[in-house]
């Protein structure tokens, strides 16, 4: 109540908003006439934004949603003859400013030079570049800034302009498609007006080569030649490839490999690629290589497959392994020092590091690039040159608190991340548990005498309580779908409602259901409302299928789960004395604690089970199902979309729609094959640098957002020495080597480093597991056992590699972490 009013958002939650943009509010306690209008704002934090002059309204008490207007933005486009003569560059490298002027003028020269010509200037014709070169200079006095022509972009335009470079096209590809995707939806900012990239670093190869250089016309890869010159060109040919991931951008560079013929030499070269996944429906917008009938089917095969189509001289090996710890006998350190690039094309940050890690040790180039919907990104990281992937990180994905999810949920995400949970522990964790215990414990009988003997079998409550309630008929399903709802929807509402009774009050005297908290309301059940019916027939289906429980077409009618619903005897609500949680930074409880009365009745209803059911080994099976987001028919994002809405109605919330719960529930990453595409582009010209061996300077990171559209290069970041002492240095690609023997002891292998490197060290780890911290209990008698006792390594394994500390120089300090130490286990020949 001021002018201006201040808005200020939750604690933890920032606006992310910018000055001038437009907001509507909802759910205002108070200040109610907020609710529905619309306000431009002007940031004042992070963390708060004025609406302009509130002082009038009544007062304001708590709570309120802000949801970001979209409005409409005119953008105003000069003539092309204008822009001829004084263009509008988006500028996309800072270290060069300059550039796109100086690109804009070498290139209308090449277009006055096919005009006079009838032709493009011939291939590393010094002729044609000198003529090239008088034509830009006559062009840049006829411009408003009079530009400084540069003659080595003239040049090398001169020398390339009949070339043909797969990844530069896929680049300026990429953002000329996002342009017409703009002009025919009006969604996102178009471009404004120009926009040069300067590929001058990328497609100059190391040495400046001379037409002589080029083979005959007519030759397969005369085009690229032409860019990259004979040297690049070959040994592209000769690499050895890793990519890991054959999804959007996976499909793309597998494209970009064929068209630049990696991988196609006769004596060496060769592609290896690796993904997991099979080919889902929802890939196919995305990733080209595949089509409808490959859906289910293996990606890295059908992805090699396909290459092959593209090019057949291309040698390519596919596996279906994903890469991690668990699969290091197939992906060794020999594996990696066989490959001449690693390229990844993941959707998760976890495996991007475990990666890193192995090009780091392995001391191999690594280029990597992600998109999310118009966003893209691309990281180049060279052995001994850069920064690797985890010298950095990224914060942590915020994750939502367990209180919220179980009882205070605020918004839709909340809800389909709950439906989701209830999915995994119904139908997938819980059937998993159980068929895990009746394989440890196959007889029924026998763990009845053992629980009544005293002895405590992990799960085993939990398996009998299961075992007791399987449903094993299809009205049974129906019912136990029914029973679901009652529980969920309505008696959490009414025992939340009975711990926290709306007029509850905190010790500060404000209201306990406040924002974000939001009070729950029973729902009641309605047959005739299709949300709540969709929820009993998606919740039944998944029963069944869980219990093995045969089911027909006739048995989802409506009159058939009516009748059966009709008949059902609905339980009562009963209050219960159970703590809620209410701290956002309580963990979920890993086991529930039994008591003494749950494990009578765990006797009772298992002696049951054994009385009445003379086929009890049938029943202690059950059948886990899998979550599969792009399978309509098997009623997953059915149950979690009623599921989830039912909870969002409980608390209302506004609810969503199939597709949005599914790309919530499946965290679905969007995607669009513009930025796949010019991302993609963008590596494999990183790519031809590594394998051109170019210096530091010339590699770029780059961020592009097409949407705005931004597109901005970056030199990498270069590598940072650590300072041990006495003139004694390291870096993240430095390894330490010590040889040893099968006698070798732990304290030989101190000695020895401090032998050959000069440095005492202080500790020895493994890993996490920690060789030797001499405050360690007993730790001290380890430096007189061998370290083949000490690590135990596998028969096949021939180092370790290990983590040595050092005395600070200061008492009082910590101490100083070492580069890597490679410990042989016996002496090689070098």
């Amino acid at each position: 109540q001021s002018n201006p009013g201040i808005v200020t958002c939750l604690e933890n939650h920032p606006h992310r908003l910018e000055t001038g943009q437009f907001l509507t509010f909802r759910e205002v306690n108070g200040m109610s006439c907020l609710n529905g209008s619309t306000h431009q704002i002007t940031v004042v934090s992070p963390y708060s934004f004025s609406i302009g002059d509130t002082s009038g309204m009544e007062p304001y008490l708590h709570g309120g949603i802000a949801v970001q207007v979209k409005t409409p933005k005119i953008f105003y486009f000069e003539r092309l003859e204008k822009q001829i003569t004084n263009p509008q560059c988006l500028v996309a490298d800072f270290s060069r400013p300059e550039a796109p002027l100086q690109i804009h003028v070498a290139m209308l020269a090449l277009n006055h030079f096919q005009e006079n010509f009838g032709r493009g200037p011939n291939i590393g014709c010094p002729q044609d570049a000198e003529e090239l070169l008088k034509i830009a200079m006559s062009i840049s006095e006829t411009l408003e800034n009079k530009p400084q022509v540069n003659g080595d972009v003239v040049k090398w335009l001169s020398r390339t302009a009949q070339g043909f470079l797969a990844p530069l096209a896929a680049a300026v590809g990429g953002v000329a498609s996002q342009e017409v995707l703009k002009a025919v939806t009006g969604k996102f900012s178009p471009l404004q007006q120009w926009l040069y990239i300067d590929m001058l670093d990328i497609v100059t190869p190391l040495e400046k080569t001379g037409s002589e250089e080029f083979l005959p016309r007519g030759d397969r890869y005369d085009a690229l030649r032409a860019c990259i010159g004979d040297s690049l060109c070959q040994k592209l040919h000769d690499l050895n490839v890793f990519l890991v991931g054959c999804g959007a951008i996976g499909c793309e560079m597998l494209k970009n490999f064929a068209l630049l013929g990696v991988g196609t030499g006769q004596d060496k070269g060769l592609v290896t690629i690796t993904d997991p996944d099979l080919i889902e429906k929802s890939n196919l917008n995305r990733q080209f290589l595949f089509r409808p009938h490959h859906i289910q089917k293996p990606k890295s095969y059908t992805a090699a497959e396909a290459t092959l189509n593209i090019n057949p001289y291309l040698k390519i090996d596919s596996y279906i392994n994903k890469v991690c710890p668990a699969t290091e006998n197939t992906y060794s350190d020999e594996f990696y020092t066989k490959q001449d690039v690693i390229v990844t094309a993941l959707d998760n940050v976890e495996a991007r590091r475990y990666i890193d890690s192995r090009c780091v040790a392995n001391l191999r180039p690594l280029i990597d690039s992600g998109t999310m919907g118009t966003k893209g990104h691309t990281e180049v990281i060279v052995p001994h040159l850069t920064e690797s992937y985890n010298s950095h990180r990224d914060p942590p994905e915020e994750e939502i608190p367990f209180c919220t999810l179980k009882s205070f949920p605020a918004a839709i995400e909340h809800t389909i991340q709950w439906a989701r949970d209830k999915f995994e522990s119904s139908f997938s964790h819980k059937p998993s548990l159980f068929n895990k215990f009746w394989q440890t414990y196959p007889s029924a009988e026998e763990v009845l005498q053992r629980i009544k003997s005293g002895e405590s079998l992990e799960g085993c409550f939990h398996v009998i309580k299961t075992l007791s309630r399987r449903p094993r008929s299809w009205t049974q399903c129906v019912e136990l779908a029914r029973v679901k709802f009652e529980k969920y929807f309505s008696h959490k509402a009414l025992q939340l409602l009975h711990s926290f009774p709306l007029d509850t009050r905190l010790k500060d005297g404000s209201l306990f259901w406040q924002s974000p908290k939001r009070p729950p309301f029973p729902v009641k059940f309605e047959f005739s409302d299709p949300l709540h019916y969709g929820f009993i027939v998606s919740a039944a289906k998944l029963f069944a299928t869980v219990y093995c429980v045969p089911f027909a077409e006739k048995d989802l009618s409506e009159e058939t789960i009516s009748k059966i619903i009709s008949a059902v005897k609905v339980p009562e609500f009963r209050p219960s004395n159970k703590v809620v949680q209410t701290d956002e930074t309580a963990r979920k409880p890993d086991h529930i604690p039994v008591s003494s009365e749950d494990e009578r009745n765990a006797i009772f209803q298992l002696e049951k089970s054994i009385l009445s059911n003379e086929a009890l080994a049938s029943d202690l099976q059950m059948k886990p199902i899998s979550f599969e987001k792009d399978d309509d028919s098997n009623g997953h994002i059915d149950f979690i979309t009623a599921a989830s809405n039912l909870r969002a109605k409980m608390y209302n919330i506004e609810l969503a729609d199939r597709f949005k719960t599914k790309r919530i529930a499946g965290k679905i990453i969007p995607a669009i094959a513009t930025a796949t595409a010019a991302v993609s582009g963008l590596v494999a010209l990183e790519l031809i640098k590594v394998v051109g061996g170019y210096p530091a300077d010339a590699y770029k990171n780059c961020f592009l957002n097409l949407a705005i559209p931004i597109m901005v290069f970056t030199e990498t970041a270069e590598v940072r020495r650590t300072e041990i002492r006495n003139g004694i240095s390291f870096t993240i690609w430095d390894r330490w080597t010590i040889y040893g023997k099968e006698d070798f002891t732990l304290l030989d292998f101190i000695n020895a480093v401090r032998e050959k490197y000069g440095i005492e060290p202080t500790m020895v780890v493994q890993g996490v597991k920690m060789l030797y911290v001499p405050v360690m209990p007993g730790h001290i008698k380890r430096l007189k056992l061998t370290m083949q006792k000490l690590v135990k390594p596998s028969a096949d394994k021939k180092y370790v590699d290990l983590t040595v500390s050092f005395a600070p120089e200061t008492d009082g300090e910590e101490d100083l972490p070492g580069p890597p130490v490679r410990y042989y286990f016996v002496q090689e020949d070098n």
